[in-house]
């Protein structure tokens, strides 16, 4: 059930992507994707400016490597490529968990399952306003 939640996020995420680029709206760039996860986590979990920084820095390292991938995939294998996405969303995961202390990783994993779970539901694309 992870799994496929990660993919379907995942391929939410780089198409609403380029659908951005045309409508001039949407998910935005791999640095606007950054801050904008960097931001929303910062206030959820009281990250210090440190630990801020170093989730801009993993979720920018992320954006790019995923827009890369739906780049170079596009009409190639989508099972493939939604694997190559949850591994780089794993591996970001892994990463930001590393910088977070005891508390925040609670609340971390706790965003994830509840995330996950609005998924699963038929979910709300982002600024749904039901966190």
């Amino acid at each position: 059930m992870k799994k496929g939640f990660l993919v379907m996020t995942m391929l939410l995420m780089v198409a609403g992507h380029s659908f951005a680029q045309e409508r001039g709206r949407g998910f935005g760039n791999p640095e606007e994707n950054a801050k904008r996860i960097s931001e929303q986590l910062a206030e959820e979990l009281k990250l210090s400016a440190t630990q801020k920084d170093s989730v801009y820095t993993y979720s920018l390292a992320q954006s790019k490597a995923m827009q890369q991938v739906f780049q170079n995939n596009r009409n190639g294998d989508r099972q493939q490529m939604g694997e190559k996405m949850r591994e780089l969303r794993t591996q970001t995961d892994e990463k930001i968990l590393a910088v977070l202390d005891s508390n925040q990783k609670k609340a971390y994993t706790k965003l994830m399952e509840e995330r996950a779970n609005r998924m699963r539901q038929g979910g709300s694309r982002r600024g749904g306003g039901d966190r």
